[in-house]
Parts: C-alpha cells; sequence; structure tokens
C-alpha cells in the first residue's frame, strides 16, 4: 500500500472545542424567588358624553319644569277645603263634662256624630244627657264657647262609653213619635228570609213576626205601647244599634243615615 494511499484511509476526527460554562466552575446562580407581577391597572370605562343642548332648549325645560311645579301648587290651593260635617249640626247631647280640663264631650241629634265642645268661662257642670247649643248663632249659644272638634268610639274613657247608650236611649225616647212613625210602624221584610226588626240586638225572625201581628193595621201610638206588646224595651234596643253602628262604620244598612235627622 502507498503512502499517499495509506493518508487517505487515515480518519482524523474533529476536535471539538471545550466551551466554559458555569456548570465546569461549580457555581450556580443564586435562587432570586417568584418574582412579583404588578397587578394590571383597571382603565375606568370611556364615559359617555352626552350632547350639549343649546340655550334655547334649555330655556324650555327650565319653563317646563316651573309649569309643573307651579301647576301643583296652583291645584293644591285650588282644592277646596273639606267642610266639617259639625258646621251642619245645631244641638248636642252631653256626655261628660271634665272639669279639670274644661271639656265637653257630646254627641249631635242630627247624624250621632261624637264631638268635643270648650264650655263657656265660669259655667256650671253640665250634666249627662244635657240639650246644649253647638250652631253658627253665637247668640244662641248659652254653655258652649267654642266646637273643638270631632272624636271617636276609640279615644273615649270608658266611662264615657258606658254612659253614650243611655243618652241615646233617651234621645230615642224624648222623639219617639218620630221613630214609631219612620221606623216602628213601616219597617218591613228587608228580603224573604230578614225583616227589618231583626237588626235590633235579640230580636230573631219569629220575634220579628210577633212584632208585626202586635203592630196590626193601626201601628203603635207611642214606645210605652209598644214595649207591652211586645215584651221588649224599643227605646233601649235602637239605641244599642245606633251604638254598633257608630263602632263599626261598615255596618249596613244603616238606621242612623235611613232615621236621622230627626223631623219636628
Amino acid at each position: 500500500m502507498t503512502g499517499a494511499r495509506r493518508d487517505r484511509n487515515i480518519k482524523i476526527g474533529s476536535a471539538k472545542k471545550k466551551t466554559t460554562t458555569s456548570e465546569s466552575t461549580g457555581w450556580s446562580r443564586p435562587a432570586e424567588g417568584r418574582r412579583e407581577i404588578p397587578p394590571a391597572k383597571k382603565t375606568p370605562p370611556p364615559q359617555k358624553t352626552q350632547p350639549r343642548r343649546n340655550d334655547g332648549r334649555r330655556n324650555n325645560d327650565n319653563r317646563r319644569n316651573n309649569n309643573r311645579q307651579g301647576g301643583r301648587h296652583n291645584n293644591r290651593s285650588s282644592r277646596p277645603q273639606q267642610k266639617s260635617p259639625l258646621m251642619d249640626e245645631e244641638w248636642a247631647r252631653v256626655i261628660d263634662h271634665d272639669v279639670n280640663n274644661n271639656v265637653v264631650v257630646a254627641v249631635t241629634e242630627s247624624k250621632l256624630l261624637l264631638c268635643r265642645l270648650q264650655p263657656k268661662a265660669g259655667a256650671e257642670q253640665l250634666l249627662t244627657t244635657a240639650r246644649v247649643y253647638i250652631g253658627t248663632d253665637a247668640s244662641k249659644r248659652e254653655d258652649i264657647e267654642n266646637v273643638l272638634g270631632m272624636t271617636n268610639m276609640g279615644r273615649l274613657a270608658n266611662h264615657i262609653v258606658a254612659d253614650l247608650p243611655l243618652v241615646i236611649q233617651i234621645f230615642i225616647e224624648e222623639n219617639e213619635k218620630h221613630f214609631i212613625s219612620a221606623f216602628f210602624n213601616v219597617a218591613g221584610n228587608m228580603s224573604l228570609k230578614q225583616h227589618a226588626f231583626e237588626l235590633l240586638q235579640g230580636v230573631g225572625n219569629k220575634k220579628a213576626m210577633q212584632m208585626v201581628e202586635a203592630r196590626g193595621s193601626t201601628g203603635f201610638e207611642s214606645l210605652t205601647a209598644l214595649n207591652e206588646a211586645c215584651k221588649i224595651d224599643a227605646g233601649e234596643l235602637l239605641a244599642k244599634r245606633f251604638l254598633s253602628e257608630l263602632e263599626d262604620r261598615n255596618i249596613q244598612p244603616r238606621l242612623i243615615d235611613l232615621l236621622l235627622p230627626v223631623k219636628a
């Protein structure tokens, strides 16, 4: 084998250059921990800008608002003030006279309205069931100076509530002719199963038919005759019916509205 051919078969590996790395030195990169990532800044949403109105439109809106507010005030001021029911009343019956507070609690004769009155200075104590004038004619007021206003059953003391049925009963008995002719002599059937007499406390259908039979065609001449014929106290029963209607405004039918005011 010739020398040239021998050289051709000899393979010479390529020398690799040694690269110095950190591993060769034996040093490692110190631990730095986890990097803190700053939170992303929240950008506020873009605000919607309303187009500017011209001055003429603003003035129109202000005028509209002023007109609305002015209209409301005008409507309030133009509303007619409600008239007190006591303005139509002339006479009342005393239930209680509180001398210490100078206040009288009474019930009117026309509609049985409960009211509070102020007696005149130096007036004597008014007795229960006393009749006093509360009308608009000041010259006729002998005992009452002012009408303080209305009241209701819930505001009355217990002793006043206890005396109220007696006051109403005496009022009925003093006007017996009116109640005899307006109710007891004309009361009839309200339906096929109920008579008007059954509106009175303690009167059932059987008792109502007995009262109709006792009334006959001529009717009752007085409450005394009615009481003797029917074995009842008609004035007391009617007063209790009025009292129940004062306690509950939803009771129907309302004899207070049907039988009052008293006709002379």
